[in-house]
């Protein structure tokens, strides 16, 4: 049995629908999945109903994202309420604020003699929760660039000309968020993001989670954060960071992580409900 824990759906910057989501996972014999649509959890309730016809456990999920120093960090949230009230307000923030972010790169574009409609893109990107990966489609239909990949490397990458980091929270406060919503908080793809400077940190406000097994790792990343799990008694978790067709292939499926470690998840959650009683 195996799951793939970081997909995500249209709710964000996925090009499946969440019952599309599930129809795949079927495909890929999946037993779990878990949606972590960005700063989002608008897929979450229908994707569980899809699991229920489908045989397949949907862990309620998120993506967020956070500010550190000059740049982003993301941080997964597991088994979190979707129905918390404070959890939902705090996304709308964060979804604003990444609807202000998106202005500010257009804005850049402009200045680089690329005129695109901010009002066109809105209606193109069609969800509340907008990121680059959007811009970066959007910039390969209008045929300002060949493919997602140039979008990145010549204009909405980290350092490139029109990029802008996410003012949002901090990595405390996005960890603060999960563990409010009753969730399990991961740390996203630490070998792309590449702080291992800060885990002890997080730890100390609360990260209980890692994600060891993605599809962006290499061997030496994978073995690493293994290591690094196992010596602080972090869970461990993995998904393919499935976007649908955003990013060319489809990775779900990619990362197919053992369902002993989804039990690990769970007891994880079990021990913290029964200190919080």
């Amino acid at each position: 049995m195996y799951a793939d824990l970081h997909i995500h759906t249209t709710c964000s910057d996925g090009s499946f629908h969440p019952a599309i989501v599930l129809h795949h996972a079927v495909k890929k014999g999946l037993h779990a999945i878990s949606i972590t649509d960005h700063d989002s959890v608008e897929g979450v309730a229908i994707s569980m109903k899809e699991g229920e016809k489908n045989a397949i456990e949907v862990i309620p999920g998120v993506e967020i994202s956070t500010t550190v120093d000059s740049g982003e960090m993301h941080l997964l949230g597991f088994f979190i309420d979707y129905t918390d009230e404070f959890f939902l307000k705090s996304l709308k923030r964060v979804q604003e604020i990444r609807m202000d972010r998106m202005s500010v790169m257009i804005n850049k574009l402009k200045r680089l003699m690329i005129n695109i409609d901010f009002n066109e893109f809105i209606r193109y990107a069609s969800t509340n929760s907008i990121g680059r990966l959007h811009l970066a489609n959007y910039l390969v239909k209008k045929g300002v660039v060949g493919s997602v990949y140039e979008a990145f490397e010549r204009y909405i990458g980290f350092g490139k000309p029109a990029y802008e980091k996410v003012n949002a929270l901090s990595h405390r406060e996005g960890i603060e968020l999960i563990l409010g919503a009753g969730g399990i908080p991961a740390l996203a793809h630490p070998g792309i993001t590449k702080r291992d400077d800060l885990i002890d940190e997080m730890m100390n406000w609360g990260l209980t989670a890692i994600e060891v097994y993605h599809s962006g790792h290499s061997d030496e990343d994978t073995y690493r954060y293994f290591q690094i799990a196992k010596e602080k008694q972090l869970l461990i978790t993995g998904g393919s960071d499935c976007h649908g067709e955003r990013k060319g292939n489809i990775l779900m499926g990619k990362i197919k992580l053992p369902f002993q470690f989804v039990d690990k998840l769970k007891e994880g959650l079990k021990d913290k409900l029964h200190n919080l009683g």
